[in-house]
C-alpha cells in the first residue's frame, strides 16, 4: 500500500467495496458510501487506490489465476502482499494470497490499463500489445502471460513461437492475434497460416480467415474470422453484444469498477465505440438502451 494511504481509511474502503459489490447493496448504502467518500481526503485516496487495484487484478470476479505467494521471485512483491493483508485489504475482499496474478508484473513488456504498445523484434517482427497485457520475449519466442496481442511476421522475419498456458503457436510470414482468457486462448489468423501445438491433442493448422479456441483439452473446431480486432483502430466493435459482456470488455480500458445489474445484463447493442473515452461511452448508454447509469465516482459505476 502506498505510504500516503491512511490505514483506517484503507480498511473502511475495503469494507465499502465489499458492501457495494454485493447483491444486498441498497440506495441507503450508496448514499452512506457517498458521505464517507466525501468526508475527508484520506477516504478519497484510499477508495481510488483499492478500486484501481481491484480492477487491475480482477479481485472481484475470481478470474485471476491461482498462484501461490511462495512462487514469487521478488521479495518486494511478498512485502506488498503482506502489507495489504496487514491493513485488511486482502481479507476484506475475500481472497487469499494465491489469487493474485503476480507473474505479469515481472514481464519483459507490460501495458497498463488502457495502454497499447508495439514491440519491435530484431528480425522485423512486431508484437502489438493491447491493454493490460504482459509478454516475455527471448530468441524467436514470445510467452503471453496476460492479455491480448497482435503478431505481425513479415516475410523477411524468421519463425516465431508464441507460448501459451495451453500450448504453442508456431508461425512464419503471418499475421494473427491471440487473447488469453482464464482457461483458454482465442487465436485468429488474418494473413498466412499458423500451426497450433497442443500437448493434449493432435496439432492443428489455422489458415487466414480462420480462428480457433485452444484449451488444455486441445483446439476446437475452426470458425470464420472476417476482420481484425477493433482495438487496433481504437474501437470496441459490438455486434448484437450482451450489455454485461460489453461493459466487461469496455472495463479493460479504464480504471475502476463497472457493475451491470442482472435485470439489464441481457440487453443487446451493436456499433463501434471509441476506447479512448470509456466514460463518454458509458454516459451515452441511456440514449441507446433502457438503462440508468449511476456514477458513484469515476472509479465505481453501476448500470441498472
Amino acid at each position: 500500500m502506498e505510504s500516503d494511504i491512511d490505514r483506517q481509511s484503507a480498511r473502511e474502503a475495503a469494507a465499502w467495496l465489499t458492501q457495494l459489490m454485493s447483491e444486498e447493496a441498497s440506495d441507503a448504502d450508496r448514499e452512506n458510501w457517498r458521505r464517507w467518500y466525501q468526508a475527508k481526503p484520506e477516504n478519497e485516496r484510499a477508495w481510488r487506490h483499492i478500486a484501481a487495484f481491484s480492477s487491475r487484478f480482477s479481485l472481484l470476479n475470481g478470474a485471476a489465476a491461482q498462484r501461490s505467494l511462495s512462487q514469487l521471485p521478488n521479495p518486494q512483491r511478498r512485502r506488498l502482499l503482506r502489507s495489504l493483508a496487514a491493513i485488511g485489504v486482502v481479507g476484506s475482499v475475500g481472497i487469499g494470497s494465491g489469487a493474485l496474478p503476480w507473474r505479469p508484473w515481472l514481464a519483459d513488456y507490460r501495458t497498463a490499463v488502457g495502454e497499447q504498445q508495439t514491440v519491435a523484434l530484431a528480425d522485423g517482427a512486431q508484437l502489438m500489445l493491447n491493454t493490460q497485457t504482459a509478454v516475455n520475449v527471448s530468441r524467436q519466442q514470445a510467452a503471453l502471460l496476460e492479455g491480448e496481442m497482435m503478431v505481425n511476421l513479415p516475410p523477411e522475419s524468421g519463425a516465431l513461437t508464441v507460448r501459451l498456458p495451453q500450448g504453442e503457436i508456431v508461425a512464419q510470414a503471418a499475421r494473427f492475434s491471440v487473447r488469453l482468457w482464464e482457461t483458454y486462448s482465442d487465436i485468429a489468423v488474418y494473413l498466412g497460416r499458423v500451426t497450433i501445438l497442443s500437448p493434449a491433442h493432435r496439432n492443428a493448422v489455422l489458415n487466414a480467415g480462420q480462428g480457433g479456441r485452444l484449451s488444455r483439452q486441445g483446439i476446437g473446431d475452426p470458425y470464420r474470422v472476417t476482420q481484425e480486432p477493433g482495438w487496433r483502430q481504437g474501437m470496441l466493435l459490438a455486434d448484437n453484444m450482451r450489455l454485461d459482456d460489453f461493459l466487461m470488455e469496455l472495463g479493460r480500458y479504464r480504471q475502476g469498477v463497472i457493475r451491470c445489474r442482472p435485470e439489464v445484463a441481457g440487453l443487446r447493442l451493436s456499433g463501434a465505440f471509441p476506447l479512448a473515452d470509456p466514460e463518454r461511452v458509458i454516459a451515452a448508454l441511456p440514449g441507446a438502451l433502457p438503462v440508468r447509469v449511476n456514477m458513484l465516482s469515476k472509479y465505481f459505476i453501476t448500470v441498472s
